[in-house]
């Protein structure tokens, strides 16, 4: 799959995810809330990591600047 965030986006999605731990943290980890930031910060780190944000693919964005050959 290519890349379709720019870096900015996968910086924010980075900082989005470890928010999202420490609120399942905060709130505990096994309550259904804590279990919500869980996953969303799952996501988030996954698609911070790999630079492929599948909803981008479906509405047709493409954050990453492209280089005009």
């Amino acid at each position: 799959m290519k890349r379709n965030m720019h870096g900015a986006d996968r910086i924010v999605r980075a900082i989005l995810a470890a928010a999202a731990v420490w609120l399942a943290i905060a709130i505990g980890a096994a309550t259904p809330g804590g279990v919500v930031a869980l996953v969303f910060a799952g996501i988030m780190a996954a698609t911070a990591a790999g630079g492929f944000c599948p909803l981008y693919l479906l509405a047709g964005r493409v954050s990453q600047r492209r280089k005009l050959a």
